[in-house]
């Protein structure tokens, strides 16, 4: 058999062959737990590796069997298209990935310059706690957003510039993020996501390498976290640092940084215990709950130093935060803090936010943790102009609840003039429910008689028999 024709049935076989090996994988993922990082790691690797001596094992095999020349001839007339096709993929790829490892290695040189002695005692100091022996160089880098080590038998960590001039990162948080980068200088991971590179060049025409891979780089993040939070000890104030650098995201793919894989992923890994291998999509909203606990939870002494921090990360979650989930938990955290920040939050996100049920929280959230002129204000607003009815009903309930009745007088009007019955309805309902009898009375009795809509002066007429009137 030819050359050509055994390297392209070895292409052709590999379509099934990888596909199993990846099939195998999401197989053992779904039983091994998120928090065993370093076997799901394992698993992952192996696998690629297997993805790439499959084919190879296949091809020394034809060239010995005569068995695969006699099978489908009918398409052995576009093997060699396949191979030209594969050799010209190959060529690309590996002129990506050289363009984008040179780049990498400019990194070290260019826009760097030493760091100040202080920085570097703390690189040491985190190194002897992770057991890191070889000598890392820390520089300051203009060119990266984020921390990022490059290089495997040298290593470099580069973190950026504005990090000493006070900007995006506490000295807690870059300590953490350190921590990191000299996970990945420990676990020798610059080497391995060489060698993953070259095996996304060689296979890249396979959908289920691509998949595996990404796999492999996320749970190296994890495994990476685990380290990270064993040398700070808190898996808090490292969650709070990785949603810090949610807007300062930048590293090459041939560094390798903290902030790889899904942001919201690893903190929810971080500050939850999960309660089995896989988690329902809605879980992901959870994380805001779990950094409120940063504020609520432990003794009076961490409790001072964490509070802020917390109220930043769910600050920039209930703002920020692609997922109306998040949002949705971090806007609902926020509601048990008393920072003077948050009521403005508040008001920001029930007020803007895309998502309605987002709003719908905010909107209850204020009213109970912010009580007050203002608030009584914005949500009388909110119950008249919200595009959807059910944050409109929403703000009458939140309205009708508030202490001291400070937001009757509101309601009543809204029962009155607003012009959706559904909204009008809701408003009879918390006159019935939340206003003295006094008050509710004659305004439930002028709206049964006035009412233009029959549902709402019924829904009046029913609260007067319930209330003893009718």
């Amino acid at each position: 058999m030819s050359a050509i024709h055994t390297l392209g049935w070895t292409l052709m076989h590999s379509l099934w062959q990888d596909t199993l090996a990846a099939a195998g994988l999401a197989a053992l993922l779904t039983v091994v737990p998120a928090r065993a990082a370093r076997s799901r790691y394992a698993l992952s690797v192996a696998t690629l590796l297997v993805m790439l001596a499959l084919p190879l094992g296949t091809g020394l095999r034809m060239g010995s069997e005569h068995a695969f020349t006699t099978r489908m001839r009918a398409a052995e007339s576009a093997l060699p298209w396949v191979v030209a096709l594969w050799l010209g993929g190959v060529l690309v790829m590996s002129a990506l990935a050289a363009r984008s490892w040179l780049a990498t290695q400019r990194l070290r040189t260019v826009g760097t310059h030493p760091v100040p002695e202080a920085w570097r005692q703390t690189l040491a100091a985190l190194a002897t706690r992770l057991g890191v022996s070889r000598p890392v160089r820390l520089l300051a880098s203009a060119l990266v957003r984020v921390p990022a080590v490059i290089g495997w038998w040298r290593p470099v960590i580069l973190i950026p510039v504005s990090v000493l001039t006070g900007g995006g990162l506490t000295p807690l948080q870059l300590d953490a993020l350190l921590a990191h980068e000299l996970a990945h200088v420990r676990r020798h991971d610059y080497f391995v996501n060489l060698v993953q590179s070259v095996i996304e060049v060689l296979l890249f025409y396979h959908p289920a390498v691509w998949w595996v891979s990404a796999r492999v780089r996320q749970e190296r993040e994890h495994c990476c976290d685990d380290l990270a939070v064993a040398a700070c000890g808190d898996a808090r104030l490292y969650g709070t640092a990785l949603l810090t650098m949610e807007q300062l995201r930048l590293a090459a793919p041939l560094a390798v940084a903290a902030s790889g894989g899904s942001l919201v992923g690893r903190v929810r890994r971080l500050v939850l215990r999960p309660a089995g291998a896989t988690f329902p999509r809605r879980l992901a909203g959870v994380v805001g709950v779990g950094l409120a606990l940063t504020g609520l939870i432990g003794g009076a002494g961490s409790l001072h130093r964490l509070a802020p921090v917390s109220t930043d990360s769910l600050i920039a979650l209930a703002t920020g935060s692609h997922d109306p989930a998040v949002r949705h938990d971090a806007v609902k955290a926020l509601s048990k803090t008393t920072d003077p920040r948050v009521r403005a939050t508040l008001i920001a996100v029930a007020r803007t936010d895309p998502d309605h049920d987002v709003r719908d929280e905010a909107v209850e959230s204020l009213g109970e943790g912010f009580p007050g002129r203002e608030a009584v204000r914005v949500l009388a607003t909110i119950a008249r102009r919200d595009p959807n009815k059910h944050v409109q009903k929403q703000a009458v309930e939140t309205l009708a609840e508030m202490k001291h009745g400070a937001g009757l007088p509101v309601v009543i009007d809204i029962a009155r003039t607003h012009p959706n019955p559904d909204v009008r309805r809701e408003a009879v309902e918390s006159i019935r429910d939340d206003a003295p009898r006094a008050t509710a009375v004659p305004v439930l009795r002028e709206i049964a008689r006035r009412d233009p809509d029959p549902d709402v002066h019924r829904k009046a007429a029913r609260a007067l028999v319930k209330l003893g009137e009718l």
